[in-house]
């Protein structure tokens, strides 16, 4: 073998050599860093807004892109039948609370006439069986007095005019009872009557009952027309961004019409794909650094919030049909922070995750 083929043959085992070298460093597996990384788009909860009350749109106060406060105006409807309605019930309720303060006042008149009648009827009653037992003891002293000067008239102790005007004074004091007794009877009739008024209370209190609870109805009524107008005001129920409207000025919308989208950027989060491999690495609560291209070097706080329980073939927005046919997990960092709303969704962004307590987090 000559010197010419011997350094050939070194030549190409130190080629090889080399070459293997680089395709280890190339090839070889990533050193654990105790981070995980992955892209994906940001997402936003989404919600729709629909109006409480059917009606016409008058207004719209806000557009696609506009961020808009919690409870902001964003569409104002109307309908004249609903309005109407309203008026009509407003009339009817006044109507109805008319009548029940009169049949109020009505009732606590009679209720007290009533008792007044009762108590002076009973107080008559009490008099005349007073005047009554009066006349009964000097109707019966009376007549023993007769009884007495006739005896007296017999053994000629005492004139006939005298036993005379004696008989006289007992049979006026038995009138006087008899009329003493009718007078008692009639007062007793008279307590009667007044007690028989007592009836007029109830029946006069079921009616009034009867009339507020037609108030009740009434007021119910117009406070459900009265919210119908209130709900033509529809408005945002989160500080958010405006994603789509969907109506247009002077269009015909009814209960749950979806009017407008929003998204609130304070609920934003990164959903990101992990291969099957990998899954097991993480888990929920971990913490996690969003960054996206807009804002080279700032790292947003996150936290794993979700991990798929069920693998999936990979989206078909990714690139390659190699990726895509590989099973993954889907999972969402929720942005901790987003000062400003400067995060928005459908920012392309890049999400690591902490997967070891001590990794410390890379610089961009």
């Amino acid at each position: 073998m000559t010197k010419k083929t011997i350094a050939m043959i070194a030549a190409a085992a130190l080629t090889v050599l080399i070459l293997g070298g680089i395709a280890w460093l190339v090839l070889r597996p990533p050193a654990e860093t105790g981070l995980y990384e992955s892209s994906g788009r940001i997402e936003g909860r989404i919600t729709l807004v629909t109006p409480r009350s059917t009606g016409t749109v008058a207004q719209l106060r806000a557009e696609e892109g506009q961020a808009v406060a919690d409870g902001a105006v964003l569409a104002v409807l109307d309908d004249p039948a609903i309005r109407a309605r309203l008026q009509a019930e407003e009339e009817n309720q006044a109507a109805l609370a008319r009548r029940l303060a009169a049949a109020d006042r009505n009732l606590a008149l009679v209720d007290s006439q009533v008792g007044r009648q009762v108590a002076q009827a009973e107080a008559g009653l009490r008099q005349a069986r007073a005047r009554a037992e009066r006349a009964q003891t000097t109707a019966a002293q009376a007549a023993r007095d007769a009884e007495r000067a006739r005896e007296l008239v017999d053994k000629r102790f005492l004139s006939e005019q005298a036993a005379e005007a004696a008989a006289l004074k007992a049979a006026a004091e038995r009138r006087a009872l008899e009329e003493a007794e009718a007078g008692s009877d009639h007062a007793r009739e008279q307590l009667e009557l007044a007690r028989l008024g007592r009836q007029q209370v109830p029946v006069l209190r079921a009616e009034r009952d009867a009339l507020a609870r037609q108030a009740a109805q009434a007021e119910a009524k117009a406070i459900e027309q009265r919210g119908f107008v209130q709900d033509f005001e529809v408005r945002s129920p989160l500080a958010g961004v405006v994603l789509t409207r969907n109506v247009e000025p002077g269009e015909r919308v009814g209960i749950g019409t979806p009017l407008f989208s929003l998204v609130d950027l304070n609920r934003l989060y990164l959903k990101i794909y992990v291969p099957e491999p990998d899954i097991g690495k993480i888990a929920l609560g971990q913490e996690a650094r969003i960054f996206v291209d807009a804002y080279p070097g700032r790292a947003f706080p996150a936290r794993v919030s979700k991990v798929a329980s069920q693998a999936e073939f990979t989206p078909k927005n990714v690139e390659t049909r190699e990726e895509r046919v590989k099973l993954v997990f889907a999972v969402e960092l929720s942005i901790q922070e987003n000062p400003g709303g400067v995060l928005k969704p459908g920012m392309p962004a890049d999400g690591v995750i902490r997967i070891a307590p001590d990794a410390p987090w890379p610089g961009r």
